[in-house]
């Protein structure tokens, strides 16, 4: 469980989070749902540790996030951020590899065979045990979000945070990833995902979160009458 309490967030005099206090299941697909610039970026930034907050805290499974080092936190989540472009000449393979390096290990390191087959079991989650010798930039948009979602389910942490990653992709492909995400979910894992797509939060999400000027508006499971509301809203 992923505990929200009182987070608040300053850029420049402006106030980008404020009192945000909510919940987060632990094995679970929650969609953080807000319209541009409601706070979604900010607030996984935070949980990635990429930023602190002004005031408030976070409690990852009983740890309140005040006791832990950036590096505490970061071996918490893994994030996949918007519009991350693909890495030239990489394989699908070689990208997942890289999730298992440590810095400490140094320029000798060598993926071992636990490496090996965490490896082989996230191509294989992610459906991309077939494409794993192709280079990124020979993929389709669908594939390179889940060649980047085996990359980030290598790392082995407790939450995977996506943000805005959908874009560009067909109804059809984005069916596929919310049905991936959603199985990913149900084995022990938290995923959190930033989205616009309504439809597909109704039908796939267990929990949901929204975020209006940097305010949570609603926590809870999705409801038909909450995505009309948003729908006309956002």
């Amino acid at each position: 469980m992923l505990k929200l309490e009182a987070l608040s967030f300053q850029s420049h005099g402006r106030s980008l989070l404020s009192g945000v206090t909510a919940a987060i299941p632990g094995s679970a697909l929650t969609c953080l749902i807000g319209a541009n610039g409601a706070g979604k970026t900010t607030l996984l930034r935070i949980l990635a540790g990429e930023l602190r907050p002004g005031s408030g805290r976070f409690v990852i499974d009983g740890t309140p996030s005040t006791s832990l080092t950036e590096q505490q936190i970061a071996r918490r989540f893994s994030i996949i951020p918007q519009d991350v472009p693909p890495p030239a000449y990489l394989t699908v393979a070689e990208l997942a590899t890289l999730a298992r390096f440590h810095p400490r290990s140094g320029l000798w390191w060598r993926p071992g065979d636990r490496d090996r087959a965490i490896i082989k079991s996230c191509l294989n989650v992610c459906q991309m045990d077939a494409l794993s010798q192709r280079r990124m930039d020979q993929l389709s948009g669908g594939e390179q979000q889940r060649a980047w979602l085996a990359f980030g389910l290598a790392q082995e942490k407790p939450y995977l945070l996506l943000d805005e990653t959908l874009g560009g992709l067909d109804i059809l492909a984005r069916k596929s990833f919310f049905g991936l995400l959603k199985g990913i979910a149900s084995q022990a894992k938290g995923v959190v995902l930033t989205t616009h797509d309504l439809e597909l939060v109704s039908d796939f999400a267990d929990w949901t979160v929204v975020l209006r000027a940097g305010r949570v508006t609603y926590e809870g499971p999705p409801s038909d009458r909450l995505l009309d509301f948003l729908a006309q809203a956002l």
